[in-house]
């Protein structure tokens, strides 16, 4: 690819984002760049990502000095893109009301599209981090199981919804999976499945029924050391001997039969040493096979308790880690970059969707997976579901003072429903590392295509 001395455009605008905001404004006030930036060097020049507007620019490297003092046409080409922006902009306040503004367009869910679904509480491994493990093992019966499905198919409208089979360990209640799938096929629904499962209970005709009846996609299996470490840290109820072979011997099965698989590593400080082997041994494993991918999570730190968060040094560590692991992930083909968004961040997850509910075993229906009483909103039982009730995971966690010139605050949404949303400024820099591999990404992609296209 030829060398240039121009402004690069990588990606524009998200054209929702480009109507709704137009042209960037001269308001007589000095121009500063905007706090929704992130800037990236590469090796021909930087990269310039407006967080607000989605639109990824290029700039050479002879074109770098200007940048100190934007005049001209370069200056009023970063000013109408929002680029460059007048000092006495609240852009906090532009981004809130831009985002609310798109929110408002968004037809309300004609459809639920999305069930997960609690089979049970209980599981056959005895985690000790576990935030479930003090509650009351539940498990749906198959009076339950027919009530779900009868609610699927007067919900889906004809049209293809997908199951998310949690627990508890899901596999614990098997019978409720093939139950609703059964009953599912001999309606002729369109259903497709998901799965949150440690994968110790798969086995090959198991793996075959999910395939063909449960039309299983993807399951996220957790790995939380090797060997020992993780039988321990499992501490199945069953013979949970030599469980560490099982469990990754079950995911080279899974993915042979079509059904992708993502490794959750979960690491703290006490095992933070072996998920860095472990993240080297599942390159070794798994390098090459398609459809299976891994990557690094830190446990949450308990938002209602201060007394055990961590001291800045061991975040700083933690995040680093994570940063570290997701190179060697990437570098080992069991991970990759995501590319940029090219719509507006709108939803969180699932509880802020408005199409997408939780079902516990007993037929309480939620909004979040990790649940609490805050998030009942009704039950199969009940009266239907009103839109003010499905919307109701909307509400934002009061924001903090980081959030005022946040670059990445245009696509952070905190609902106040999620007990896991600690900000601090390690995880703050870790998102933003983590958009700036996105970012290199896309630049790679758009000059191999510039270089087809030049060939």
């Amino acid at each position: 690819m030829e060398h240039s001395d121009e402004l690069i455009q990588v990606l524009p605008a998200a054209p929702r984002l480009r109507l709704l905001l137009g042209k960037g404004r001269e308001t007589g006030a000095p121009l500063v760049w905007t706090s929704f930036l992130l800037r990236q060097p590469t090796d021909e020049g930087l990269l310039l990502y407006n967080t607000l507007t989605l639109e990824l620019l290029h700039v050479p490297s002879a074109l770098l000095p200007a940048l100190e003092a934007p005049t001209g046409a370069l200056r009023d080409t970063l000013r109408r893109k929002w680029f460059l922006v007048p000092q006495d902009l609240d852009q906090h306040a532009a981004a809130l009301e831009l985002r609310s503004t798109l929110q408002e367009m968004e037809p309300p869910a004609e459809q639920l599209k999305k069930y997960t679904v609690f089979t049970t509480t209980a599981c056959n491994a005895r985690c000790f981090y576990c935030y479930e493990k003090d509650w009351t093992p539940r498990t749906m019966s198959l009076e339950t199981a027919d009530k779900l499905t009868d609610y699927m198919l007067a919900h889906s409208g004809g049209t293809r919804f997908q199951i998310d089979w949690f627990g508890g360990e899901p596999l614990v209640n098997v019978r409720v999976i093939d139950r609703i799938c059964s009953r599912l096929q001999e309606a002729r629904a369109r259903y497709c499945s998901q799965m949150t499962s440690n994968g110790f209970l798969f086995d090959t005709a198991m793996i075959a029924r999910a395939k063909e009846l449960w039309k299983l996609e993807k399951v996220q299996i957790t790995l939380d050391g090797m060997g020992e470490t993780y039988d321990r840290i499992k501490d199945y109820k069953t013979d949970g001997k030599g469980a560490f072979r099982r469990v990754t011997d079950n995911i080279s099965a899974l993915a042979a039969a079509g059904i992708v698989v993502h490794i959750r590593m979960n690491y703290e400080l006490y095992n933070l040493p072996e998920i860095e082997k472990l993240a080297d041994w599942l390159v070794e494993r798994y390098r090459g096979i398609p459809r299976v991918a891994a990557y690094p999570a830190p446990l949450f730190e308990d938002p209602d308790n201060p007394d055990v968060w961590h001291t800045e040094a061991e975040r700083d560590l933690l995040c680093a880690a994570e940063l570290d692991m997701r190179d060697r992930m990437e570098a080992g083909g069991l991970r990759r970059s995501l590319p940029l968004s090219r719509e507006p961040e709108l939803y969180m997850c699932m509880a802020d969707r408005g199409s997408m509910i939780t079902v516990l075993p007993d037929g309480e229906i939620g909004l979040c997976q990790n649940y609490d009483s805050s998030g009942f909103i009704g039950s199969l039982d009940g009266p239907a579901l009103t839109q003010q009730e499905l919307y109701s995971g909307r509400i934002l966690r009061e924001e903090i003072p980081a959030c005022s010139d946040c670059p990445i605050y245009p696509g952070c949404i905190r609902l106040k429903l999620c007990p896991n949303q600690i900000c601090y400024p390690q995880r703050r820099h870790l998102r933003e590392e983590i958009k700036k591999r996105s970012m290199l990404m896309e630049w790679k992609q758009y000059q191999h295509l510039q270089g087809r296209t030049n060939e």
